[in-house]
């Protein structure tokens, strides 16, 4: 090797450890600023985890975004529940529906007061068959509504709309369309078919068609609790008919009179012994007039479920089938008659002692049994008709006479007047 090729070799061997020496510089530099940004990322993380610690020693991991999310929501269904939701209740009372809104008339002249109490002077005098909705109860008293005025009566005497507290029952009653009397199964002219008084229309606190039934308060708590004692065993009662006007009264009196004068059949139906006409239509006011009957039949509920109305929820008969009884409701002639011989209406118990004629119907006897248990008392001679005795003894020579017709009904819904009453409150 000579000198030349000597310096050559030297020279690419120094240049090959200079470029090693450069590489171990340039790797040796990588790790160190790699090391350092690893220990600042340390530094910065150390802060957090002990800020997790600190946390932890009051929530559980993974509670805090759970939680905000549920107080989230939770305000979201709360704003959403206000404006889509109202609250819904049972009736506590004896009713399935409050007294609150419900409509009414006065039975008899009814003094209206300026407060709950008799020490006060009246301000008007409300004739009887005056129509009014209940706006608050207080005892024995309501503060009622009339067409064009306010004030407080003592309900004592006063008419209650049976669909407006217990709209359960079926109510269906012919003589506000088409009336159905009969004797001896003989149609009675001027009568059968006839529309004998008005009582059927819109119910603004239903919401549906509905029959006028009204009644003494007291009686309709005890229709309520036959009523509900039916449906424990998947029936239902079928009112027919409640307060009768005393001109439809007359009228059935007259044209059956007529009838029995001019056939020997309807008449003995009407008289055959220990029976007399007196049995089948009062010649009188009768206790229709008064407000303190019920003419009923019994059906058995084939289903059936819970409708809201306003804020209650309340039984709700979508089908049922009428029973066949011994003989049509309102078949006036001893063929409706359940007992052997009469007895006085007023017998509370005698009537028990007495026996049921042969043809009378398992049906018949349990509807017997569902108003008796409520305290409305059987008459001997129509197996549909209660009367109320406790109503009539207490208040005997105070009674109405039922001259007046059912020309109009005035309720609303419970929650419309809770509001009203507690604006007038603040």
């Amino acid at each position: 090797m000579n000198k030349k090729q000597s310096s050559k070799y030297m020279a690419i061997l120094l240049g090959a450890v200079l470029l090693i020496g450069l590489a171990v510089f340039l790797f040796s530099g990588r790790d160190s600023v790699f090391e350092q940004s690893d220990s600042a990322q340390t530094d910065t993380e150390e802060p957090a985890e002990t800020s997790d610690e600190e946390d932890s020693e009051t929530l559980e991991d993974d509670d805090v975004p759970e939680d905000l999310d549920d107080e989230e929501d939770s305000a979201e269904s709360d704003d959403s529940s206000v404006l889509e939701e109202q609250p819904v209740m049972f009736e506590e009372s004896a009713f399935e529906l409050p007294v609150v809104g419900a409509g009414g008339y006065t039975s008899v002249e009814t003094g209206l007061h300026g407060s709950p109490t008799k020490d006060v002077p009246e301000k008007d005098v409300l004739d009887a068959g005056t129509p009014f909705m209940v706006r608050e109860e207080q005892g024995d008293w309501w503060h009622i509504q009339t067409e064009n005025q306010q004030g407080w009566i003592n309900n004592r005497l006063a008419l209650i709309n049976l669909p407006d507290v217990v709209p359960s029952i079926i109510y269906d009653n012919p003589n506000n369309y088409a009336s159905i009397f009969r004797s001896s199964f003989m149609d009675i002219p001027g009568i059968t078919g006839e529309k004998l008084y008005e009582g059927f229309g819109y119910n603004e606190r239903l919401g549906r068609d509905e029959f006028i039934m009204p009644i003494i308060y007291s009686t309709a708590m005890k229709i309520a609790q036959a009523q509900q004692a039916a449906m424990e065993n998947d029936e239902t009662l079928v009112v027919m008919e409640t307060f009768r006007p005393f001109s439809a009264q007359v009228l059935v009196n007259e044209k059956l009179t007529a009838l029995a004068e001019e056939n020997d059949e309807v008449r003995e139906g009407l008289t055959e012994e220990p029976w007399s006409m007196n049995w089948f239509i009062n010649t009188g006011v009768s206790n229709h007039q008064r407000g303190l009957a019920v003419d009923l039949t019994l059906a058995r509920v084939n289903e059936r479920d819970e409708k809201v109305i306003d804020q209650y929820i309340v039984p709700h008969i979508i089908d049922y089938t009428v029973y066949e009884m011994y003989s049509p409701i309102f078949e006036l002639s001893t063929a409706s008659a359940m007992l052997i011989r009469p007895i006085a209406a007023r017998n509370r118990t005698g009537w028990q002692d007495i026996p049921y004629h042969d043809y009378v119907n398992e049906e018949a006897i349990r509807l017997e049994s569902y108003m008796f248990e409520a305290d409305m008392i059987p008459i001997p001679s129509e197996w549909w008709h209660f009367n109320d005795i406790d109503v009539l003894e207490a208040y005997e020579g105070e009674l109405g006479s039922g001259g007046f017709q059912l020309e109009n009904l005035l309720n609303a819904v419970p929650s419309q007047l809770e509001q009203d009453n507690d604006n007038q409150v603040d």
